[in-house]
């Protein structure tokens, strides 16, 4: 059973060129039939489209791209009106059961939008419903479609198959999937380059750990007993020694103080040389440990030749700083407090594409440069480059030195940027701290020699045992909280792991259904948009629309043109061939995938044509696209400004299925509709007058002039000449008047005229008063220097000059109607 919605009434006040204070402008349409709206430039027919787009998306693209200092948000509202509120009303007819939705949308001043509905119509879920990409098209959209790139002509395309939601699901697991985007997000770099030193601390502990226990117990360590077996043995080794017997009594071997044992070690022998190699003891300790951890020659021309790679890949994008630029940008896109992707946070400048696109494709350009770091940052973890700063401050010659020096190349090692200079120098640094302290650890190590040759030799033994257990101590703790770390790491870098593998499984398997659902409506429309484009263009040019496998774009081509086929659409069709093949496109999507809106907007979408191809395009959707000739086809809207086009919506207007409405007036003033309006914009007019307000009620006298000259020519069927359409704007109520008047003396003259001889002399008592007391004066620009009272008698004599075309029916009924002709009632 069909469902969804027609449009039959639009009601605007306050919003755009729409001024009408106090008196909306409202615009019926029929549901069974075309409904044209026709009006010059500068009236209000795009206002009337930017209405009914905002107040079923809630924006206005070309009003929301402007520049920043435009301050597009700005021109929503009418500039004219006092009340600071753009107010819309839609009237929407359920197509299922015939129930009308009455949905009011208000946008405040601050760009607050408002939504209400009656009789407990949810009024956002409506406007939800009708919300597709086919509904309200302009010229500049479909046009946008031959121009744009293979892939976002598919992402846009994809709304008109009725797949974007689908569509934009794919993009957004593409994008999580990214593996640099990925990456960035979870700090993946930073994380692993940290499991990595967690590896090595292991490592290095278990290694300090093995030669501590040797030293201590006398045997090697063997990783196949329980951890309680050595430490029992390492306890029993040092509390198996008299003297510090009462610094181990109930405790645990890591619960026992060196420091502790230290001291009952200096009060059994005290004196300057056991201070001294106490002391020797810890520093050759700590140097040899140390020496042990820092980075081998062969770890640091590694660190250089990766340094070269990583430079030589870094000239190939735009340098460190660019990459930081659109990291930077990214987290700002990429939050949802910055509602417009397509503008730049540098710059604050708007374009059609989405700058969170253009900035992520710039950093997925340094991914060699990203891996290369990364690698930097391995290297660094597993080779002990972070070591060096302890080496530095064991061998530094004062406090200022310790650790200054290399603190810079660590920070680069460690977020894996340093450069080839900077590496050598960092390598050379290194070599040299080496070397300082392997000197200084020989230094040490032949006075520790000296003095231990002169203290007794048991007590030698002794100290060398605590600084083991110290040692070993240390070794344990460092041991289990590397471990620890590296296991906790370990697990979160493998749940980040699965994440990115469900996305890639996802976003594989997501993009092979999106892409097969996109081809099998793709391949459905393609007959239909060669008919439409067929009978638009009546050539020997066959387009053709190709959806690329799996990915999201979708290409455009010839399948025939003339004698040649499969060729280039973008580079051999003229304009008016491009449109066509657009708006094939788009009509043909609209009759297959409406969804719930059974209306479509079409606003300008012919001026790009000739007019034998307007005419073309016009049967097309009369009669093979909209309703009532396709009975299940949406209710189409026309929106032109084309004066070709009027006359043939003129035509049309007399014809079942066809429903036609011109409006005219100005931003300043009101826009109303011709055929509905004349007693609206008189009461306006005169209320105006009334209050003295010549400034708002001049332009509306001008107004209310041609709408009943006008009104009088379409009544009696009074011939007007073809060049009234191009004559300047000012003159048009004095080139209908000459009109009218000939066509009252050519009648007159053949002694055919039906109009009485009271009614003859009431119109040239009129025409004196109209031309000569305004139109004269408002040809020439003085129409401001009128007064209310002097207008207000234009506005009756004008009322007169319509009464002189008509005649009572029945007579004495005071009811009075239009003569059918001026030679007939």
């Amino acid at each position: 059973m069909m469902s969804g919605w027609y449009l039959e009434k639009i009601s605007i006040e306050g919003f755009r060129g729409v001024n009408n204070e106090g008196a909306p402008l409202v615009l019926k349409f029929k549901s069974d039939a075309v409904n044209s709206i026709f009006a010059p430039n500068g009236v209000g027919k795009s206002s009337i489209y930017d209405a009914l787009l905002y107040a079923i998306t809630g924006k206005i693209p070309k009003l929301d791209l402007l520049p920043a200092n435009e301050q597009g948000q700005g021109y929503y509202l009418n500039k004219f009106h006092s009340g600071n509120t753009g107010t819309i009303e839609l009237s929407l007819c359920s197509v299922l059961n015939g129930n009308r939705a009455e949905i009011k949308v208000e946008r405040a001043s601050n760009g607050q939008r408002t939504v209400t509905a009656q009789n407990g119509v949810d009024g956002d879920a409506v406007l939800k419903e009708v919300d597709r990409e086919f509904v309200l098209l302009d010229g500049e959209t479909f046009r946008e479609f031959i121009n744009a790139q293979p892939k976002e002509r598919g992402r846009s395309f994809a709304s008109l198959l009725g797949l974007r939601k689908y569509s934009l699901i794919r993009q957004a697991l593409t994008k999580f999937s990214n593996t640099v985007s990925f990456g960035n997000h979870f700090d993946l770099r930073v994380k692993t380059a940290k499991f990595s030193q967690y590896q090595t601390s292991a490592r290095d502990a278990s290694s300090g750990r093995a030669r501590a226990y040797r030293e201590l117990v006398g045997e090697d360590f063997d990783p196949a007993l329980d951890e309680k077996v050595h430490v029992e043995k390492a306890y029993s080794a040092l509390n198996g020694i008299e003297l510090l017997k009462p610094a181990c009594e109930g405790k645990g071997f890591e619960e026992v103080s060196t420091e502790t044992c230290f001291e009952l070690t200096k009060a059994a022998e005290g004196g300057e040389e056991r201070t001294r190699y106490e002391a020797l003891l810890r520093s050759c300790a700590a140097l040899t440990e140390a020496i042990k951890k820092v980075p081998s020659s062969g770890s640091l021309t590694s660190l250089v030749e990766l340094a070269i790679q990583r430079d030589a890949a870094l000239s190939d994008t735009q340098g460190e700083v660019f990459r930081e630029l659109y990291l930077s940008s990214q987290k700002i896109l990429t939050d949802e407090s910055w509602k417009d992707k397509t503008t730049c946070p540098t710059c604050e400048r708007t374009g059609s594409e989405s700058v969170l696109d253009h900035v992520s494709e710039k950093i997925a350009s340094y991914s060699k440069v990203v891996e290369l770091s990364g690698q930097v940052m391995k290297l660094g973890a597993e080779s002990g480059f972070s070591q060096i700063s302890d080496l530095e401050k064991l061998t530094a010659e004062s406090v200022e030195e310790n650790g200054s020096w290399s603190t810079n190349y660590r920070e680069w090692i460690s977020a894996g940027t340093i450069n080839e200079v900077q590496a050598k120098a960092f390598a050379e640094y290194a070599d040299e701290v080496k070397s300082r302290a392997a000197g200084k650890l020989k230094e040490q190590e032949e006075e520790k020699d000296v003095l231990e040759k002169g203290l007794p030799p048991k007590l030698t033994d002794v100290m060398q045992k605590i600084q083991a257990a110290k040692q070993l101590q240390e070794s344990m703790s460092a041991l289990r909280d590397a471990i620890q770390n590296a296991a906790k790491l370990e697990a979160e870098l493998n749940r980040i792991q699965r994440v990115k593998q469900f996305l890639d499984g996802a976003r594989d398997m997501f993009a092979g259904a999106e892409g097969a659902a996109a081809t099998r409506r793709l391949n459905a429309i393609e007959p239909k948009m060669r008919e439409f484009f067929g009978e638009v263009m009546h050539s020997e040019v066959v387009p053709a629309l190709q959806r690329s496998g799996r990915a999201e774009d979708i290409n455009i081509s010839l399948e025939q043109f003339w004698n040649l086929p499969n060729v280039s659409a973008r580079a051999l069709l003229s304009e008016s061939y491009r449109n066509a093949f657009a708006i094939s496109v788009y009509l043909a999507a609209a009759s297959l995938y409406g969804g719930d809106a059974k209306f479509v907007v079409l606003d300008d979408v012919t001026s790009s044509f000739d007019s034998g191809h307007q005419l073309h395009l016009m049967n097309v959707i009369k009669r093979l696209f909209a309703r009532p000739a396709v009975p299940d086809g949406p209710q189409v809207i026309l929106l032109s400004h084309d004066t070709a086009l009027e006359k043939l919506f003129n035509t049309y207007n007399g014809e079942a299925g066809w429903y036609h409405q011109v409006i005219q007036g100005t931003a300043r003033t009101s826009v109303l509709p011709q055929s509905s309006s004349v007693d609206k914009l008189r009461d306006a007019t005169i209320d105006f007058l009334n209050s003295g307000n010549t400034f708002d009620g001049a332009p509306r006298v001008r107004q209310y002039l041609e709408f009943k000259l006008q009104h009088v020519i379409h009544k009696v069927n009074i011939p007007v000449p073809y060049d009234i359409v191009f004559s300047d704007d000012k003159k048009m109520a004095q080139n209908l008047i000459t009109a009218i008047k000939n066509a009252v003396d050519i009648h007159q003259a053949a002694n055919r005229l039906v109009l009485e001889n009271s009614q003859v002399n009431g119109l040239d008592t009129a025409l004196a008063t109209i031309v000569g007391n305004f139109v004269s004066h408002w040809g020439t620009g003085q129409g401001q220097a009128f007064t209310a009272h002097s207008l207000l008698g234009v506005m009756r004599a004008i009322d007169a000059f319509a009464d002189c075309f008509k005649y009572e029916d029945p007579a004495g009924s005071g009811s009075r109607k239009f003569y059918s002709s001026l030679s007939r009632r």
